[in-house]
């Protein structure tokens, strides 16, 4: 009988991993389990035995004729078993590992769209960036009164000239603590600097960033990045195609350009051009524009729905009939924390909240939206970047002495996006700094409200996400205390040298 021990981790259980094996095998004998009454294993011995797959099942190939043998036994194998399925979900079981080095900013937000993967980015807090690491945009016009490289060298220069002194100044004013090492304290230091001048740095400054997705995921993503307006996505999406093939050649293969996706949003622009052009009109950073109308008798409904066998509108109505007093108990037994309810701190809220959605306008500064962008169980639709609703200026730059600095930059920037938009509008914010605010609609479930305010709200968060998610928790609060007193916010402002 074959032997299956190097693929699985064991032979006799019921739970069990794979191992050692390609990720299309690994997709196709997953799919098998909607096609086929035997258990994987079995059915990894059948494809073994077949000769499926023995030339590429974990074994090294040490001269050309037999990787190209193995080689085009894969791709028949692929052919065969992942094309022939004929189904999409087969794709959702490879996974790819893709590390993608020296992206502009702008680009890895395009990229981290992608709701179902997994990312991990170079942080603007525990590294300093390096002036000389920057992406050119091939749109840029070969002549302009302020030329763009320019720009984002006098940017990036001012960061790095910068940062020694703001670093030293931060430690002058930050006395080490009896607890702190030596390094632990220059660290926390240094992450108080780099959070001050993060609002220089270009959206253009190179980032890396890891990749987890399975191969469906990438598909889209892959079609996305060649439809997208700038060039610098279209090569990445080809970049990203060309790299995951070699793990996933045939689940990816059909990615290419949509004309869906590539001319929807100019048609929609012939429409937006007829809009008013007025100056932004002074308001809140954050507006709760959208909430439900009764949204305590809403959740207690949800979370009694999987009680019996009511439909929802029978037992909602029964709910709207019980006393105030009746509704809160319902809802303080499902959502408050101990010792007075149920839940302990690191309990995640029941899944009954996500029932109950909001919709927020929040004008944010691109630097804190890069943060929040991460929370990507919502859905996020983001103006373009301009200078048109201002910028940011941590109250650091002032007390340092840095005002003179900081505004050059940021006038020199606006300068030149202007200048750019006439001849390469969809490169322009390229030049803008992090400092520069836009406007990102937010449609948040109760749930992942309750995750972001408490997460992003905490001592150790940037101070300008953490004022928005102190103002979203206010907002909550004034349209409806008791659903916002179950969710732990921190109302504190923390200025220099937070602990890391």
């Amino acid at each position: 009988m074959t032997n299956i021990s190097p693929f699985v981790t064991n032979l006799d259980r019921p739970v069990f991993a794979l191992r050692n094996l390609p990720e299309e095998v690994v997709a196709v004998l997953f799919a098998y389990y909607s096609r086929s009454a035997e258990p994987l294993r079995e059915n990894l011995r059948r494809l073994l035995e077949d000769g499926d797959i023995e030339a590429f099942a974990g074994g090294g190939c040490e001269d050309e004729d037999t990787l190209l043998n193995a080689r085009e036994k894969a791709r028949q194998f692929h052919e065969k078993w992942v094309v022939g399925y004929g189904h999409g979900s087969v794709a959702e079981h490879a996974v790819v590992h893709l590390a993608l080095e020296d992206v502009s900013i702008l680009a890895s937000k395009v990229i981290e769209d992608a709701r179902l993967a997994s990312f991990t980015e170079k942080s603007t807090r525990y590294v300093v960036f390096d002036e000389s690491r920057y992406h050119t945009p091939a749109e840029f016009p070969p002549s302009l009164d302020v030329p763009p490289s320019s720009v984002l060298r006098l940017l990036l220069g001012t960061y790095a000239r910068l940062m020694p002194q703001v670093t030293a100044e931060v430690e002058r004013r930050t006395p080490r603590k009896e607890s702190q090492t030596e390094r632990a304290w220059k660290a926390v230091c240094r992450s108080s600097a780099c959070d001050i001048l993060r609002y220089l740095l270009p959206t253009a400054t190179h980032t890396n960033l890891g990749i987890t997705a399975n191969a469906r995921t990438l598909e889209h993503l892959i079609t996305k990045m060649l439809s997208h307006p700038l060039a610098e996505c279209r090569t990445l999406g080809a970049q990203i195609k060309d790299e995951a093939r070699t793990i996933v050649p045939t689940l990816i293969k059909y990615a290419d350009r949509s004309d869906y996706l590539a001319e929807a949003p100019g048609i929609i622009n012939e429409y937006a051009d007829v809009l008013p052009q007025v100056t932004p009109a002074e308001g809140p950073d954050v507006r709760l524009i959208r909430a439900p109308f009764e949204p305590e008798i809403d959740l207690a409904t949800a979370l009694l729905y999987d009680r019996g066998t009511l439909d929802w509108t029978v037992l909602r109505e029964a709910v709207a009939e019980w006393p105030r007093e009746r509704v809160e108990a319902v809802l303080r037994s499902a959502l408050a924390r101990k010792p007075e309810g149920m839940r302990g701190d690191h309990d995640q809220v029941l899944r009954h909240l996500e029932h109950l959605t909001y919709t927020f306008e929040i004008t944010i500064d691109y630097g804190a939206f890069r943060d929040i962008h991460r929370h990507r169980m919502a859905t996020q639709t983001r103006q373009r970047l301009t200078p048109d609703l201002g910028y940011s200026t941590p109250p650091e730059i002032a007390e340092l002495g840095l005002l003179d600095d900081y505004r050059r930059c940021m006038d020199t920037a606006a300068e030149a996006f202007r200048e750019l938009e006439r001849t390469a509008p969809d490169a322009a914010p390229y030049v803008l700094p992090l400092a520069y605010r836009m406007r990102v609609l937010f449609t948040w479930n109760l749930r992942e409200m309750d995750h972001f305010i408490t997460l992003r709200s905490s001592r150790q968060g940037h101070a300008s996400y953490r004022r928005i998610a102190q103002d979203v928790w206010k907002a909550l609060n004034r349209a409806s205390p008791l659903l916002a007193e179950f969710i732990r916010v921190d109302m504190n402002d923390y200025r220099l040298a937070r602990d890391v």
